[in-house]
């Protein structure tokens, strides 16, 4: 999406057997389930998939890829103690926890050139907050991907270049994943169920919004396969399901928030990382998607901020109609910082993130 001035300098700022029926069906509202019994605990941090499991339920597996929400995470790589950061936590120990949705931004290294570079994970620009090259994040999906063999994952690729799809097909193929990729018939053809994906080992779905086209056909143009709901809403904002663009079977459910950052008599729309305890819970979750089930839409990626925050995953356990099988925090720890931008939150170096934004945009 195209970005404001004021989203710019916000960016830039240096700090988932007979299936059950889905939660959300017509006007019956989503009940919250019962938790079920801790699974058990492997090495690693992960947790053991029986075979008959998909996403982590057996109910799951029967399901069509478009009847299954998925916990998502907004901007998934911008991570870290930052203004910008819309998650606290790096995409592997997302991918540990459960996350099984995820936003990339694109966007050409600081000093390169779109033809030239390669695409890296930035919010807005890599100036200020960078995650680093995309080939870094994808071969940690690869190496997820292999170790976990019932599990279905969808980036959303948010391509601010743009880069080609030769480009971004050139950082999946180089990290390994391009064997895992699902490939629809068409954009009109019926979705598998889980189960087939993971029986034929395509369980990455890569959806993208600007730079796709046949010389890669499993990077699929999101319009024609998805529809968002709001995502710019405002602390206190009530959340809606209306759609942003044209109707399609695949619904991503948008559930954040932002607030004002004042800097020099201007306001910066920033994550609202405090609001995250009372947005993220469960209640306010199924509330929205009841909200969408009322007008016979299913919430398919339950996208938030600040994820292990609230109760995300009870909730899609609710819209899923499934007993939510708890599991003890991964025992996985945040990676390093790519760069020393990432880590640096004192007051200087906001000073310095905010002017040197500004600069930025001033030349542009």
């Amino acid at each position: 999406m195209k970005i404001s001035i004021a989203l710019l300098i916000s960016g830039l700022v240096a700090v988932a057997a007979a299936p059950s029926e889905p939660g959300v069906v017509g006007a019956n509202p989503i009940r919250l389930s019962r938790p079920a019994a801790v699974s058990r605990r492997q090495g690693n941090g992960l947790h053991m998939r029986a075979t008959n499991q998909c996403n982590g339920y057996a109910e799951l597996c029967n399901r069509t890829f478009d009847k299954v929400a998925f916990p998502t995470t907004h901007n998934s790589y911008a991570h870290g103690d930052d203004l910008a950061a819309n998650q606290n936590l790096d995409i592997q120990t997302q991918l540990n926890a459960g996350i099984r949705g995820f936003m990339l931004d694109l966007h050409p290294n600081t000093g390169a050139t779109v033809a030239a570079g390669d695409p890296y994970l930035c919010h807005a620009t890599c100036v200020l907050l960078s995650d680093g090259p995309l080939v870094n994040e994808l071969k940690r999906f690869k190496a997820f991907l292999d170790d976990n063999d019932n599990e279905v994952i969808t980036i959303f690729i948010e391509n601010d270049g743009p880069f080609t799809a030769a480009q971004m097909a050139k950082a999946f193929t180089t990290a390994g994943l391009n064997s895992y990729v699902y490939q629809p018939k068409s954009t009109t053809a019926a979705w598998p169920t889980l189960q087939s994906m993971i029986s034929q080992n395509k369980r990455l779905v890569v959806f993208t919004d600007a730079g796709a086209d046949a010389s890669v056909p499993w990077i699929l143009y999101d319009k024609d396969y998805v529809v968002q709901t709001p995502f710019s809403v405002a602390v206190g904002t009530t959340f809606g399901c209306a759609p942003l663009t044209t109707v399609r079977p695949l619904w991503v459910m948008n559930h954040f928030v932002y607030k004002n950052f004042s800097f020099g008599g201007a306001n910066v729309e920033v994550p609202a990382a405090d609001s995250a305890a009372t947005v993220n819970t469960r209640q306010s979750i199924v509330a929205q998607a009841n909200v969408c089930g009322s007008t016979g839409v299913f919430p398919n990626f339950v996208t938030v901020d600040f994820y292990e925050i609230g109760g995300l995953f009870q909730a899609v356990a609710d819209i899923n109609n499934v007993t939510y099988n708890a599991k003890p925090p991964s025992a996985s720890q945040p990676e390093s910082p790519k760069n020393p931008s990432a880590a640096a939150t004192g007051p200087r170096a906001v000073l310095a993130a905010i002017a040197a934004s500004l600069l930025l945009v001033a030349s542009l």
